[in-house]
């Protein structure tokens, strides 16, 4: 319980260990020259590089705390990144130091160690704090995701080895061993040398961008399974203190609109919120090129034009000699002159010759746009009769389980009919689409009190 409060308070668990590292050092150094014990004035020297250490770890944590701004667009994370690596890099002369001084004490020079029961005892506080320090450092460096105070804590892991070690070179002092205390400060040198090198890799793998494998594994199948996702064609991860920073580009349909476009990196966005919640995403949606896919190439030519408002009804036919032969519906605004829809169906269809140079013939069938407002009125109840009568037409056709919806629109003195019908949920589209022009055919000709019909089937 009480570690889960401090998670929420990294800054205030760095201080403290600040704080036990100052009075370690101190008592380390008091009892280190009492005694001439080298193991226990390298753990004092190593202390108080803990303290400089620490002192980085507080700093950085304070500073990837700060939001991003102007000159730190992507945020203040790789500060604590930057204390690790620096961190690592004081524990790695160290160990040099005190290496060198356990094999200068192993070769005879040296004053000879007292050791005094004081400084076995002051180990084994010193032993027992490290290792309180280093279990909630950990536990609070992973649930903040703070790089800084895991570093700190595989350092307070290493102190707790290397005063194993001191005390054991010690207790073979006071046994009649006078060189195992240089041979317990070298234990101290190698494993504060092994901590060093570890937290210098690890910082330095982030500080020059090396990326995550793993992570952009996951990124690419978690974008990879959205609707809509074509291709993801570069995923880049680096760290940044506790968060990752990703920049995908992936690939869609040429014809995504604009708002289609936005919400496909909408899906991606919470699809990648839900499995990597530590990742701030920066993404680009690009046309996905199929030289196979001839009605999308019709239409995404006709997009980049721009002066045809609506295009339907495309068919791609292949001729005999291989050429191309499009047909196609294009709506243009209804108060254009003739010549001018004329200009824009030929622009049209130079358009489409650029994207398809093998269509021989292109026809283009010309409607005017219909209006942006239509004034209407509902009146299937007061037509009744003429609401049952179409019932029963649409429910005549032998591919139709029941009419579904209905309604008669009154406008300008004209009756039109808007009908939704369900049929079997495994017919299949082409076949639906079928039904819909057959029964819009049959309306005409058996309720001639309708001036048109719009048909629509669904399951």
């Amino acid at each position: 319980m009480v570690v889960s409060g401090l998670v929420r308070r990294p800054q205030l668990v760095a201080f403290g260990s600040l704080l036990i590292g100052i009075a370690l050092v101190a008592a380390k150094l008091v009892v280190g020259i009492l005694t001439g014990s080298l193991g226990i004035l390298s753990e004092a020297v190593h202390s108080m590089l803990d303290v400089v250490a620490s002192g980085f770890a507080l700093f950085a944590v304070r500073t990837a705390a700060k939001p991003a701004d102007r000159q730190h667009p992507y945020g203040h994370g790789r500060a604590e990144n930057l204390a690790a690596f620096a961190e690592g890099m004081l524990l790695l002369f160290t160990a040099v130091g005190i290496g060198y001084a356990a094999v200068t004490r192993l070769l005879g020079h040296g004053p000879a160690v007292d050791a005094a029961w004081y400084a076995m005892a002051l180990l084994v506080v010193a032993l027992l704090v490290e290792a309180g320090r280093a279990i909630v450092l950990r536990r609070v460096g992973r649930l903040a995701g703070s790089a800084a105070l895991e570093a700190d804590a595989a350092n307070r892991g290493a102190d707790v080895l290397s005063s194993l070690g001191v005390l054991a070179g010690l207790i073979g002092v006071r046994l009649g061993y006078p060189w195992t205390d240089a041979v317990a400060a070298l234990v101290v040198a190698g494993l504060v040398g092994r901590a060093a090198i570890m937290l210098v890799r690890q910082a330095g793998d982030i500080l020059i961008d090396r990326s995550p494998e793993v992570v952009e594994d996951q990124l690419t199948d978690t974008i990879r399974a959205v609707d809509g996702v074509r291709d993801v064609k570069m995923v880049r991860v680096r760290r940044s203190g506790a968060q990752l920073l990703g920049d995908v580009r992936l690939t869609a349909r040429r014809t995504l609109s604009v708002e289609g476009a936005e919400a496909l990196r909408e899906g991606v966005r919470e699809a990648v919120a839900r499995d990597l919640p530590n990742l701030a995403l920066t993404l680009e949606v690009e046309s996905d090129v199929r030289a196979a896919d001839l009605v999308e190439r019709v239409h995404a030519a006709a997009a980049r034009y721009g002066l045809v408002r609506d295009l339907h009804n495309v068919t791609v036919e292949r001729e005999g000699d291989g050429s191309l032969h499009l047909i196609m519906d294009a709506k243009l605004p209804g108060h254009i002159s003739l010549r001018e829809a004329t200009q824009v169906s030929s622009g049209l269809e130079a358009a489409l010759r650029g994207e398809l140079p093998e269509a021989s013939r292109i026809d283009i069938h010309l409607e005017p746009l219909e209006p942006n407002v239509v004034r209407g009125e509902d009146v299937t109840e007061r037509r009744a009769d003429l609401a049952r009568r179409v019932r029963e037409v649409v429910e005549g056709h032998p591919e139709v389980l029941r009419c579904r919806d209905l309604e008669l629109s009154a406008r300008n003195g004209a009756i039109y009919a808007h009908v939704v019908a369900e049929m079997a949920p495994g017919t299949s589209l082409e076949s639906a689409h079928a039904v819909e022009t057959q029964l819009e055919e049959r309306l005409r000709s058996q309720v001639p009190d309708l001036e048109d019909v719009v048909a629509r089937v669904t399951a």
